[in-house]
């Protein structure tokens, strides 16, 4: 019921498609029935969060999340919410707010820098980029994916309770935001009217990056590939 009040609230704002509220009150609703009260709100506050950063920036954008915008920031964390219900393995939970701070990492990076006065710059070559598009970062955005990976480790730790995996969630969570930005990069980018963007029109054309990669599966990726190599180095 919570998660359908708030994902119905978001629809009305605007801050959800319809589609993409279908998807939140299932990952909500699976978080919870899995991995109980406190992941569940931890889902819930990544998304208030986001959601509310993102009605701060200068440019008011279209914000309506689909499904699969939904899915790429919290499927992998619904995931191992799943697998600790079913083997009760503490690996799996910590992995789940792994998985949420990484998100919530990237979320707070790439909103709180779109406030930035400088223009973000090329992670790799540090050449100015335009604002908005992946593989671009601020120091403004980077503050903003500290932030967030101090709270919401810090907030891990009210049930984990190991200042060790705090500090590792923590950094992680700002890693998964670089690894991001890396994979922003290759990004397909389109050029619609002497503009790049990464939204695909009728008029836009492919201007460079991979046709198949989109901030979805760059999203998708950043997280899976951060979890794995937490779990490599430290769990195995």
């Amino acid at each position: 019921m919570l998660s359908t009040l708030i994902a119905v609230a978001a629809y009305v704002k605007n801050s959800l498609s319809y589609s993409g509220a279908v998807m939140a009150i299932i990952l909500g609703t699976v978080v919870y029935g899995a991995a109980g009260w406190f992941a569940f709100l931890y889902l819930i506050l990544f998304f208030l969060t986001s959601t509310l950063l993102g009605r701060l920036a200068k440019e008011k954008r279209p914000s309506n999340r689909t499904a699969l915008q939904v899915f790429a920031n919290g499927g992998i964390a619904t995931l191992f919410a799943v697998l600790y219900f079913f083997y009760n393995n503490e690996t799996y939970y910590i992995l789940f707010f792994l998985s949420v701070t990484i998100s919530a990492s990237d979320t707070w990076s790439n909103e709180i820098g779109r406030l930035s006065r400088k223009l973000p710059r090329h992670i790799f070559t540090y050449k100015i980029m335009q604002t908005g598009l992946s593989g671009g970062v601020t120091i403004l955005g980077f503050i903003g994916s500290i932030l967030a990976s101090l709270l919401f480790a810090g907030l891990s730790y009210l049930v984990l309770n190991d200042f060790s995996l705090l500090l590792l969630i923590a950094a992680f969570g700002v890693l998964g935001s670089v690894i991001d930005s890396m994979l922003g990069t290759i990004q397909v980018k389109y050029l619609d009217e002497g503009k790049m963007t990464e939204t695909k029109t009728e008029k836009a054309e492919i201007a460079f990056g991979m046709p198949w990669l989109s901030n979805n599966l760059v999203n998708f990726f950043a997280n899976l590939l951060t979890v794995l190599l937490f779990f490599i180095l430290f769990m195995r």
